[in-house]
């Protein structure tokens, strides 16, 4: 029996976070609303509403004639919007806050339990509707908060605490109940004061079995009925069932077997896609999964297995991969998991409902290389999908889908993939990428590591020096890690969500749940409640556009609800809920339970030394701040283990839970490479929980600025941690970063004596050593044996600086950086600006100085995101979403300035190979480019980029504070947290994968999902071209050259459309054999030539009256495909020399006022069609590469002159065979036999050629040899 009294007037303790929360300091841009009170009787496209009764707040009674919606005597007024931390004055921005959802799941307890008191609901169990069927219509405000969570214990009754003593209870009638209805049996008396009624004590008479979730009621045998008493209970003794932590080793990771014979030069491997079951935890039944396995001649390599096979792959050497989707067909094919058909890709294609089936397919499935440098073909991409072999679909393959041109035709439901690896080594992963499903699917399991190697992390781990880093020997990196993939689920138990998501209709047998099966959201909670006192919904959990401010103008707006009842109103079952789809997707999913390698709540063992880890955050939605404490061992779990738990102390800012004891922090780690690379130098992160910007002068007030290892989704991290210290100890892996990131929902923040959040759609209570849990991840056992020496930082680092005679490892085995300043010394040996960043007021250019000290200007392309609903939503049916756009650069304060675009639009980002690869030439022709990304709104967005790393160059919130990237965000990245209130500026460089094939265009309708000619729908506010001039976008083809996208790596925001397409120009292979012939009788003259590629969308022709086209130059344009061209304006006494290119034009070419950018090949040939003879081709061309000062390559070409008429060479270097990838011309006079090229990047492949040239034309080319020649 226990008592415990405690003065607080409200359920839950208040949660005073104070830098979880976005400030709203000021109104930025007119689009922030907020949360709730919007008045629902406003006009909204696609509903009638009412305009009189039932009343926003009508009044419902009881028998007695009490107002159930009348507002409970806690002495606050329940009618202010609740938004403000007392504790601090921080608020929310475009968020409802816990105390607004605390304060409406308060008003529901009380109004339930006078309800019960009254005998209205008496005996009927907890609920005061039935139960629906998974077939019925949702509720939507409660009593169901439509919203699972994993097995959790069940067991007896512990304590009772009151919470609020209320008034008037002079005789207590204390209830027990079960939530979840799992529990039964307990029995509690209550005593109060005589003489004011106020409870004083609970006497547990029976503790009761089985309970998960209590709840008590309290009443008086007799009216008049008593007010406010809220009692909370909680269980313990022996628990049964639940998800125990630390019960199961980490797995290890299959490895995939490379065949190194089919393809020589390169490593194959055949892929399957299959859907399976896997136990995923000793208390979990086997979960059905889809995942990838290994085979070779039919037979599986080893069993398949969660998160397999891992591919390895060695720099430069290409990866080839036959890919077969064999998942089941038929109504079989259908994921185990809702799909939402009205999300973009995942519903109708173009032929409508004439289509059988109507619907693209369940079992879609592709492989995306995240982070690789892959020619589009194999990228990947949302339209690169495809079903099974023998699927009944008019819609078998994505429109995109192109096999490798030099491999064999897989056949139906298989494609082939080719990786160039031409990166340095790095932790990469393949995942699923498939259009309107790619959340569904990597949650299913399709995704595993992909690892690549080469001759720098080698020697660090070998003690070799075979790449110029390590001249002493040193062995610095211990192995090639543990690969740590870190991800969150929900698994249903079938014992509870008949009250958590009654309508859950999915899993192993579809329409009967299943414990163990993966669960995610289906039912859209809206935040609002507008017939609630405080227009606040408690179970809600995504803003809703009809209800909030600007109140959004959709397509199917509010709807009847079929559970109103006019004669007995009530603000739970209102007249109106919204008009979404049933099921509908959920702008975001966290889930409750952590899993690394695919295990719920691993422990590794490992020795005292120091020990590499490969880590991943593989989740859908959420970010990890990832620390290592030693366990407690004071604290014991239900069935007596221990070490189990992180101690807590109390924070200096007031946060629920407090803060891991700093006392018991373990080893810091050692960071050494992100998802681009090896960093400039090694970073040293001490343990330290999340932490954000408090200081309220600042524009981007309650950002996270404080943190140990954060990963959001997709970003990886290379570590080293030293155990040798710890022997015999215990370890926890520790993450507290919030979710949504950086503004926290405590509902989904799951610890070890967190609050009972029921009544707003979360938990009861976490119990010590048992799930849900997503703060402790992992616990790491560190072996009682004599410990190896401690791990000598300062070797690591003298290995990663470049000194005199010493490469460093960023130097030798990373691209040249584009913008250096005073962090990147050590990695070049060079003394740099201490800063270069970017302020707020630049919005057009920024000039900085590179690498070699040389002034550079480039443009900064504007760029933009928002989330935010008003402004950022689904135009059909009011859900959030998110978009990427641009910005106008002159836009003011009373002008739009963003401009949104939804990935089924013409292109915007258009991006053009880089012309010159590691070379700098002191101004923007180099290739390089800036992205300055704008963000209002209010998420921190992981933003990917397909094919290129970036530069991330700073930080700057909108108040010109700069916000330097942190120490292991230097370097190279692909996935780049991007902040809201705050521009983040980006650089890059981007290059044309090598491949022994051409590759073609990607040529497609803008919306592959709709007929030709169609209207395409467009943002909220319909399209508008970059200069923000409203057009309409009708569906046609554009090219889009290399295809890649960019987009939110929160999965759930690329499939609320935050991506965009990406047009990658690249040039053609260049004509040549041009020959130029006067016709007869004075008609022109003809130009032939031979058209060496299939992908010029035309060719353009270059006449003058001088070999060097400097003399009156005149241009003519022909489709492609064309090979011959009269020029009719040739004058016929004048001598002329014409030279052909062939171009890649990519972009929308239709649609007024987009952009277009055109990639054009080399000059063909010079031809004339009389005169002087052409001088004749030189001989015995040869190419020999130096080093040159340990730093730099240079190849010298020497070659025999057969010519006597030459006035010149001319001589073009290219990194691929076919002379379009990073091609440089060069020339030199007459009679000259050498020539030396200018740096080159260490250890690339170049390949050369020579012609002479004189006034008549020049010479066939001349390939050197070797061809290609290695720089060393």
């Amino acid at each position: 029996m226990t008592m415990d009294t405690h003065p607080h007037t409200g359920r839950y303790p208040q949660l005073i976070i104070a830098g979880l929360l976005i400030a709203l300091l000021l109104l930025c841009t007119g689009v922030i609303g907020a949360a709730g009170g919007t008045d629902p009787t406003l006009s909204t496209a696609g509903t009638s509403q009412p305009t009189t009764a039932p009343a926003i707040l009508a009044t419902q009674t009881t028998p007695s004639g009490e107002d159930l919606n009348a507002t409970v005597s806690t002495g606050e007024d329940l009618n202010a919007t609740v938004s403000t931390d007392e504790a601090t004055g921080l608020k929310y921005k475009g968020k409802t806050t816990p105390e607004e959802r605390e304060a409406a799941a308060d008003r529901y307890r009380q109004t339930e339990q006078a309800a019960r008191a009254n005998a209205t609901i008496k005996n009927t169990g907890i609920n005061a509707v039935s139960t629906p069927a998974p077939s019925d219509p949702l509720h939507y405000y409660g009593p169901y908060p439509n919203y699972a969570n994993s097995p959790m214990p069940k067991g007896s009754i512990a304590t009772v605490t009151i919470t609020d003593g209320g008034t008037g209870y002079f005789a207590p009638v204390v209830e027990i109940v079960d939530l979840y209805n799992t529990g039964s049996g307990a029995t509690a008396t209550a005593t109060a004061d005589p003489a004011t009624g106020t409870i004083t004590g609970v006497n547990i008479t029976n503790a009761g079995s089985g309970y998960t979730a209590p709840v008590v009621y309290v009443s008086n045998a007799t009216a008049p009925q008593g007010a406010n008493a809220q009692l909370d209970a909680t269980i313990g003794g022996a628990l049964s069932g639940g998800i125990r932590k630390f019960i199961s080793a980490l797995p290890s990771l299959s490895v995939a077997v490379p065949d190194t014979t089919t393809y020589p030069g390169a490593d194959y491997y055949e892929i399957e896609l299959r859907q399976y079951t896997e136990q995923l935890h000793p208390d979990l039944p086997a979960t059905t999964l889809r995942g990838y396995v290994q085979v070779k001649n039919g037979q599986d390599v080893s069993p398949i297995s969660y998160l397999g096979p891992t591919i390895v792959a060695q720099r430069d050497r290409p990866v080839r991969v036959k890919f077969t989707n064999k998942l089941p067909t038929g109504a079989g094919g259908n994921l185990f998991l809702p799909v939402d058909t009205t999300v973009m890709g995942a519903g109708m294609g173009p032929l409508g409902m004439d289509a059988m089936p109507m619907d693209y397919t369940q079992n879609r499935a592709n492989i995306h290389l995240h982070g690789g440098a892959t020619p589009w073909i194999s990228d990947g991409t949302p339209q690169q999908w495809i079903t099974p072999a023998g699927e009944n679909t008019p819609y078998p393959k994505g429109v995109s889908v192109v096999n490798v041109p030099d491999m064999p035709d897989p056949g139906a439901g298989a494609m082939t993939f080719y990786y160039t690896n031409q990166q340095s080594a790095r932790l990469m992963f393949y995942h699923d990428h498939s259009y309107g499903i790619t959340r569904l699917n990597v949650y299913a399991g399709e995704a595993a590591p992909y690892l690549v190697t080469d001759k720098i992390e080698q020697d660090m781990i070998a003690g070799t020096n075979n790449s110029g880093v390590n001249p002493t020997g040193a062995k610095v990196l211990p192995d090639a890690g543990i690969p740590l993939v870190i991800q969150d689920k929900t698994f249903v138990d079938a014992t509870t969500i008949g009250f958590q998501d009654p309508t859950w209709a999915w899993g192993s047998t579809p329409g009967k749940a299943h414990t163990g099966d993966l669960w995610l959201p289906h039912v859209y909670m809206t935040n609002q409640n507008p017939y609630d006192s405080s227009g606040t919904n408690p179970y809600g959990r995504w803003h809703y556009g009809p209800w909030f401010w600007p109140p959004t103008t959709v397509l199917h707006g509010p709807t009847a609800n079929p559970y109103y009842n006019p004669s007995n109103p009530s603000s739970s079952e209102p007249a109106l809920i919204p008009g979404v789809p049933n099921n509908s997707m959920a702008m975001e999913s966290y889930m409750d339970t952590p899993l690394v390698n695919g295990e719920a709540y691993p422990y590794l063992d490992v020795q005292p030394t120091t020990v590499r880890f490969r880590i991943l955050n593989a989740a859908d939605d959420r970010f990890v701040n990832l620390q290592l404490y030693v366990a407690d061992s004071n604290v014991t779990t239900a069935d007596g283990r221990t070490n189990t738990e992180v101690k807590m102390v109390p924070a200096q800012d007031g946060r629920e839970g407090g803060v891991p004891d700093s006392a018991t922090a373990g080893p810091s780690m050692i960071q050494i490479a992100n998802e681009g690379g090896f960093l400039p130098a090694p970073v040293v992160l001490p343990n330290q929980p999340i932490g954000w910007n408090l200081d309220q002068t600042n524009f981007d007030f309650g950002n996270v600025n404080q943190g140990t290892l954060i990963l959001g989704t997709a970003e990886r991290a290379d570590v080293l941690i030293d155990f040798s210290k710890y022997a015999g100890k215990t370890l926890i892996l520790y993450n507290d970063a919030p979710a949504p990131y950086p503004a926290i929902d405590p509902r989904y923040d799951y610890y070890t004596g967190k609050p009972d959040l029921t009544g707003t759609g979360s938990t009861p209570t976490t119990q010590a050593g048992y799930g849900p849990n997503t703060r402790t991840i992992m616990q790491i056992r560190v072996a009682a044996t004599t410990p190896a020496p401690a791990y000598n930082l300062a070797t690591l680092q003298s290995v990663f600086a470049k000194t005199t005679g010493k490469l460093g490892v960023f130097e030798a085995g990373e691209d040249p950086i584009i913008v250096p300043d005073a962090r990147y010394d050590s990695a070049y040996n060079a003394t740099f600006p201490t800063e270069q960043y970017v302020r707020i007021a630049e919005t057009t250019t920024h000039t900085y100085k590179n690498i070699t000290g040389a002034t550079v200007t480039s443009t900064l392309d504007a760029k933009a995101l928002h989330d935010e609903m008003g402004s950022a939503y689904e135009t059909d049916y009011g859900r959030m979403s998110g978009f990427l756009g641009l910005e106008l650069p002159a836009s003011t304060a009373t002008t739009q300035n963003f401009l949104l675009y939804p990935y089924a639009g013409p292109p915007v980002e258009l991006i053009k190979s880089s012309g010159i690869y590691g070379t700098f030439l002191g101004n923007t022709t180099d290739g390089v480019q800036f992205w300055k990304i704008t963000h209002n709104g209010v998420d921190t967005h992981t933003i990917h980029t397909h094919l290129f790393d970036v530069q991330v160059i700073n930080h700057v919130a909108w108040d010109n504070v700069i916000r330097p990237p942190d120490a292991n965000e230097l370097g190279w990245k692909e996935t780049v947290r991007v902040n809201p209130l705050s521009d983040t500026i980006l650089a890059f460089r981007p290059v044309t994968p090598t491949t022994p094939f051409e590759v073609p265009n990607s040529i497609r309708l803008l919306d592959p999902t709709m007929p030709e000619g169609a209207t395409l729908q467009g943002p909220p506010g319909g399209f508008t071209d970059p200069a923000a001039n409203p057009v309409t976008v009708t569906n046609h083809y554009v090219n889009f050259g290399w295809e890649y996208v960019y987009h939110c790596h929160l999965l759930s925001h690329e499939e609320m459309d935050m991506m965009h397409s990406m047009a990658f120009a690249v040039a053609p292979r260049p004509p040549s054999n041009l020959s130029a012939a006067r016709l007869n009788g004075n008609q022109g003259i003809q130009l032939t030539w031979t058209d060496a590629s299939t992908t010029e969308t035309g060719f353009v022709i270059q006449r003058a009256t001088d070999a060097g086209f400097t003399n009156s130059p005149t241009t003519f344009t022909v489709a492609a495909n064309t090979k011959t061209y009269t020029d009719a304006t040739a004058a016929q006494a004048t001598q002329y020399f014409y030279r052909v290119l062939a171009r890649n034009l990519v972009g929308d070419t239709v649609t007024p006022g987009f952009p277009t950018l055109a990639g054009d090949s080399a000059w063909s040939n010079t031809a004339s069609p009389g005169g002087a003879t052409p001088s004749t081709s030189p001989k015995s061309v040869t190419a020999t590469a130096a080093r040159v000062n340990n730093n730099f390559d240079r190849v010298t070409l020497t070659w025999t002159d057969t010519s006597t008429t030459e006035t010149g060479f001319r001589i073009q270097q290219a990194t691929d065979s076919g002379f379009t990838a990073n091609v440089v011309t060069s020339t030199v006079g007459a009679n000259i036999v050498q020539f030396r090229t200018l740096n080159l990047p260490l250890r690339t492949n170049y390949y050369f050629r020579v012609q002479s040239f004189n006034a008549a034309g020049a010479s066939a080319w001349v390939n050197a040899a070797p061809f290609p020649v290695l720089a060393p």
